[in-house]
């Protein structure tokens, strides 16, 4: 009764969303990567090869990134590819690169140009996990350098450049996921207001339930993101995490604001809105506190698994 008051519930709300802000604000340096090698158990026989070729090598080694470059008779122009393959060498994160500078001469076999003479390539080694975030950075700057490094080579105009390996492919998994994201919670809180507006026959309700689930999904996602890249200093979350956790969230939010809103709708029918939150928000509190630890016990087994996806899951 004392919080349903205004003065007290005022308050109350402000500290509650600046909370929740607060929360929400590791979002911005939420890094995502394809961490399907380093969320295994550091004894399995993947994760220890891996490791013996990253201190053996670099970890980029475990899948350079291969640059292709496309034009009629460029493979005729050695010392332009040439010239460009130092230049990538002295770009940031880039430990290595084997282009045509490397290609022996027939009868070797072509591995590093076509037989046609119109394409060539670069296998680039980075210096990090060629699926984590680190290394899409380092693969996005380059892809960005391109053009110019083109044009320092002596190469110009007219070349086409595509990017092929775990990293692009790394990159463009993150990136749909994102994109569809977007759209899918777009769709989801728009099928949640559309609920609430029929279920509690009210316009302004409704619209603040949904944008107390939005604000609970961006708290519990930026602390994911602050304990495990803050704290444990890990370099990204698995790319799958925020999506799959978002939907649950959003789900779970809107049956929790259904038990709490309906059950204050159901008492204001009959008493002044103050008493009706005074008699309802107790008895629903119960229920969804309830509900609420067994969802986060049912949560916490996952960590069991020993897959880094899961605990942060």
């Amino acid at each position: 009764r004392v919080a349903s008051a205004r003065l007290v519930a005022a308050p109350i709300a402000v500290l509650t969303v600046a909370g929740l802000i607060a929360a929400a604000s590791g979002l911005r340096s939420t890094e995502l990567g394809l961490t399907f090698i380093r969320a295994l158990p550091d004894d399995t026989e993947v994760a220890r090869a891996a490791d013996a070729a990253s201190e053996g090598f670099t970890p980029g080694i475990l899948a350079p990134t291969e640059v292709d470059l496309e034009q009629p008779g460029i493979v005729g122009r050695r010392p332009e590819l040439a010239r460009l393959e130092s230049l990538i060498e002295r770009q940031p994160n880039v430990v290595a690169v084997v282009g045509p500078r490397e290609q022996p001469p027939p009868p070797a076999p072509r591995t590093m140009v076509s037989s046609d003479g119109s394409a060539a390539r670069y296998a680039v080694v980075l210096d990090e996990d060629p699926l984590g975030a680190p290394a899409i950075d380092s693969m996005r700057a380059l892809r960005e350098r391109m053009p110019t490094l083109l044009r320092k080579s002596g190469l110009g105009q007219g070349v086409r450049v595509g990017f092929a390996g775990e990293t692009p492919l790394a990159d463009e998994t993150v990136e749909s996921v994102l994109e569809d994201l977007k759209r899918i919670g777009v769709v989801a809180l728009a099928v949640n207001l559309v609920l609430l507006t029929f279920f509690l026959r009210a316009l302004v309700a409704p619209l603040y339930l949904v944008a107390s689930s939005v604000l609970g999904l961006a708290a519990s996602l930026g602390l994911t993101t602050l304990f495990f890249q803050d704290l444990l200093g890990q370099d990204e979350l698995t790319y799958y995490v925020p999506f799959a956790a978002a939907v649950l969230l959003v789900a779970l939010g809107s049956d929790y604001n259904v038990f709490v809103a309906g059950r204050i709708w159901e008492e204001g029918r009959f008493r002044r809105l103050r008493e009706a939150i005074s008699v309802a928000t107790p008895s629903a509190a119960k229920a969804i506190t309830v509900a609420g630890v067994a969802l986060a016990a049912s949560f916490a087994l996952l960590a069991i698994v020993p897959l880094g996806s899961f605990r942060e899951f």
